[in-house]
């Protein structure tokens, strides 16, 4: 009930900010609104949004013009239409980043850390960071393309992580997001592997101070994982010469099927057709379904 009324404010307080273009300036609130709304998140640093911030935006006949990010009525409708934009407080860097740079590569912490726009997921981990930006001015247009990502996919694992942190919770939205970037663009599909890596990491990290019966199991999969990472970014000879110095009779009995499908997608996706028949029938109808996904 109580989640139903909150749910309720929060759709009519969001509506009066939508209509007034105004950016939201909680960034807890964004989360849980992004969240509701399977939308990415669009966050600016606050000294960032305190000067006119120009972006690039292109016309149904790929002309580009430049304009005023925070003035311009059409750019803040294309970024509310696709995004849920927050202005991020400069007094919250330092709990920030100490929640959410630890372990993360040198380009996140840079994207982290510059006056561009960041894209993050409802748990604000940054997507975009790879530079899209031309002569040092962001095409907004272009964000949108690669990274105004419907969520409802990753909607029941996204949840029960943002509820409640832990192994488990971590690992499935891990997977999912794996499972995101099969079916995405390939222009986006790096960068959403990047997020899974980011919730697989946590999962090790809990997974390793856990007391799992099954824990070596779920440390195997883990690896597996990684190799399902390489297919989906078309690198099948890599995991076709990884999987030639595994020995079959190691494999728990849990990821017999994640190797099978491992098998089989990195053999057909080098072209040995005939020996990839060997494992299809070990492998799942949902993990068939994204073999022309992989192999195209």
């Amino acid at each position: 009930m109580k989640k139903s009324v909150f749910a309720l404010l929060l759709c009519v307080f969001v509506t009066s900010f939508s209509w007034s273009q105004e950016w939201l300036t909680s960034f807890k609130f964004a989360k849980r609104l992004a969240l509701m709304e399977d939308k990415m998140i669009l966050a600016v640093w606050e000294n960032s949004a305190s000067y006119a911030y120009p972006v690039l935006i292109e016309d149904n006949k790929g002309i580009k013009y430049e304009v005023k990010l925070f003035e311009d009525e059409n750019a803040n409708k294309l970024v509310w239409e696709y995004f849920v934009p927050v202005i991020i407080s400069e007094s919250n860097y330092d709990q920030l980043a100490e929640d959410y740079l630890k372990d993360k590569s040198y380009q996140y912490k840079e994207r982290f850390n510059d006056d561009f726009l960041k894209v993050m997921d409802p748990n604000g981990n940054i997507i975009n960071t790879k530079a899209l930006d031309e002569y040092g001015i962001l095409n907004l247009t272009r964000l949108i393309r690669s990274y105004a990502l419907n969520l409802s996919f990753l909607k029941s694992e996204m949840t029960s992580y943002f509820e409640n942190k832990s192994f488990s919770s971590a690992f499935r939205l891990a997977v999912k997001y794996l499972d995101f970037a099969t079916y995405a663009k390939d222009d986006v599909k790096k960068e959403i592997v990047n997020l899974s890596d980011i919730y697989m990491n946590e999962a090790k990290t809990l997974l390793e101070k856990s007391n799992f019966d099954n824990k070596s199991a779920l440390t195997q999969k883990i690896e597996l994982l990684d190799l399902n990472k390489d297919l989906i970014l078309g690198r099948h000879r890599k995991v076709y010469r990884a999987l030639k110095k595994t020995n079959e009779t190691s494999i728990d009995k849990i990821n017999k099927s994640l190797y099978a499908f491992l098998q089989y997608a990195s053999l057909k996706g080098i072209g040995k057709i005939e020996q990839s028949l060997k494992w299809q029938g070990q492998v799942s109808q949902n993990d068939l379904n994204k073999i022309k996904f992989i192999t195209k």
